[in-house]
């Protein structure tokens, strides 16, 4: 685990295999609400996405499965006005959490809903390989300060 500190807002990242346990118990400590969302594409969501959304249930969330073609052509804003609908359409709210399952496309559109569905709701990164995980770092032009 590494714990990164911001002072209020400081939060721990969890690394390992087989971390369904840990999310499960990540979940339970939160204030989401009932309803969540998974987002995912069609490379990851075939290997991952069943036994996250199982987790995820198993810790009192009724998940939300969308997912999309794989690559950079689906980030676009008509791929985020379909999550949009869809997040509407299941009745999401505020403190409902937006879990992105993969990396990369996967974290770009994922984030950008949570952060601009209803003003940001909880946001949750589920890397699945090393480069989705070094692709969360900052690069290194990015000012911490």
């Amino acid at each position: 685990m590494v714990r990164v500190e911001l002072g209020k807002d400081s939060y721990d990242i969890v690394i390992g295999r087989g971390l369904g346990t840990a999310l499960s118990d990540f979940v339970r400590s939160k204030k989401y609400s009932k309803k969540a969302l998974v987002v995912t594409d069609s490379n990851v969501g075939p290997l991952y996405a069943d036994a996250v959304c199982g987790r995820l249930r198993e810790a009192g969330l009724a998940p939300i499965l969308y997912t999309f073609p794989a690559g950079e052509s689906s980030k676009t804003m008509g791929v985020a006005e379909d999550i949009y609908t869809r997040i509407i359409e299941h009745g999401l709210d505020r403190k409902s959490p937006v879990f992105a399952l993969g990396g990369g496309v996967v974290g770009d559109l994922a984030g950008f809903v949570a952060s601009t569905y209803m003003r940001g709701v909880p946001f949750v990164q589920l890397p699945t390989s090393l480069l989705a995980q070094v692709d969360l770092m900052p690069s290194s032009s990015t000012s911490t300060s």
